[in-house]
């Protein structure tokens, strides 16, 4: 589990956690609540590191950028987990779903970039602050909706730096994994370990396999087609995200 979180977050630049709380709800048969705190606490961990190496060597990081997410991260994820941790686990793992869906389509419809050179010029000030209070506000509202669902900003993130921003593929990709190098949901876990919802063993279990993970996706993503391997992911988002939808009704 943690070996295909890993690939998938070192490839998309989007986090693992988007596979390991299903994962860990289907498979170990964990309750929702359990199944997110216990992905944010690997989330502490700076397991990107490895596919943020490939990125950086590549000249996709934009490390200003990715600071501004990393702070939105931060505070978004907090509120998101104060407003999750109450929820029933049915309607959080509805939730869960919706908000997969929401993510994938945004993956599937990111048109061509504008710019490949990052969002940031020096010869306009003002219109760079904006730009850098619309990226941090962008990545709070991501950290929002994340610390909700107990994974990383990243799933949206990515998609809204091309979308908004006009980054390309894989600078939002590596932008993301530089995002999330800091222990941004440190806020978001804290709120769950004090309800309970931590499974420490899973976790470090976990941790390895995700490393790993992540140094073999950030070498697939200068090899793959972006476009190709968004809408594949994409697709696979979607019907997961319908899957926990209808599974959380049912019960």
């Amino acid at each position: 589990m943690g070996l295909l979180a890993g690939i998938l977050a070192g490839t998309l630049g989007i986090g693992g956690g988007v596979i390991l709380v299903p994962s860990m709800v289907y498979l170990l048969h964990y309750d929702q609540h359990l199944a997110q705190g216990t992905s944010l606490f690997i989330l502490l961990l700076p397991l990107g590191l490895g596919g943020l190496r490939q990125y950086w060597k590549d000249g996709s990081v934009d490390v200003r950028a990715g600071i501004l997410c990393a702070t939105g991260f931060l505070l978004g994820g907090y509120l998101g987990a104060k407003i999750a941790v109450p929820m029933a686990s049915n309607l959080l793992r509805a939730c869960f779903g919706a908000f997969l869906v929401f993510s994938a389509i945004m993956l599937w419809r990111k048109p061509t970039p504008r710019e490949k050179t990052g969002p940031f010029r020096q010869d306009d000030s003002r219109a760079s602050v904006r730009q850098s209070a619309a990226i941090l506000g962008t990545s709070g509202a991501c950290g929002v909706g994340a610390g909700m669902v107990g994974i990383s900003g990243g799933v949206l993130l990515v998609p809204l730096l091309g979308l908004l921003f006009g980054f390309s593929q894989h600078r939002a990709q590596g932008t993301s994994l530089l995002a999330l190098l800091p222990p941004t949901g440190l806020l978001a876990f804290l709120t769950y370990w004090k309800a309970g919802y931590v499974n420490w063993h899973t976790g470090v279990l976990l941790v390895p396999g995700v490393f790993v993970g992540g140094i073999l996706g950030g070498i697939l993503a200068s090899r793959l087609n972006p476009r190709r391997m968004r809408q594949v992911f994409a697709v696979m988002m979607f019907l997961l995200g319908v899957w926990q939808v209808f599974s959380a009704w049912r019960r």
